[in-house]
């Protein structure tokens, strides 16, 4: 190797590792499944006031609504939804969305539509993460329309 090459080679190999290691650190920060990016964010602030107002909606019409959760399986949960009107009866002939997000994986999204059980509304889903999980709730029935929000904390199958 010429004298006075050793330097330039240096720097070389520096850059070339810095480049590396920075190509590393990309790939690595877009694979993490903890980190989720909102698909139509410019949508969903658009329709924020709108989304307010259903909320509010919601508070006045006075349903509410008690998820209860169980393991089926480790990979499987069942969700019982007890929903009930302002006067505490039991509110048949809805239709029930539930959507289900781990808090710690938020690319776990997983939404299912409940079946009527008697006084409740039963929805399986493939949560199998145990801990926290966000749960949004939309109900129909006729012209009404209410939305809740829920945090659950889901077991380790035993």
């Amino acid at each position: 190797m010429k004298k006075g090459m050793q330097w330039p080679i240096g720097v070389a190999a520096v850059l070339i590792v810095t480049i590396a290691a920075n190509i590393y650190v990309a790939v690595r920060a877009n694979d993490d499944p903890s980190v989720h990016v909102e698909s139509d964010y410019y949508q969903k602030a658009v329709r924020f006031d709108a989304e307010q107002a259903l909320r509010k909606r919601s508070e006045r019409l006075g349903w509410r609504v008690a998820i209860e959760v169980k393991r089926t399986s480790a990979s499987e949960a069942s969700l019982w939804a007890a929903l009930v009107d302002s006067t505490g009866a039991p509110v048949h002939g809805a239709v029930v969305r539930l959507t289900a997000r781990a808090v710690a994986r938020a690319n776990d999204v997983f939404t299912a539509t409940a079946v009527e059980a008697g006084d409740r509304y039963l929805a399986a889903l493939p949560m199998g993460r145990r801990g926290l999980w966000d749960v949004d709730v939309e109900v129909v029935r006729g012209s009404d329309r209410f939305v809740s929000t829920q945090r659950l904390d889901l077991p380790e199958m035993r």
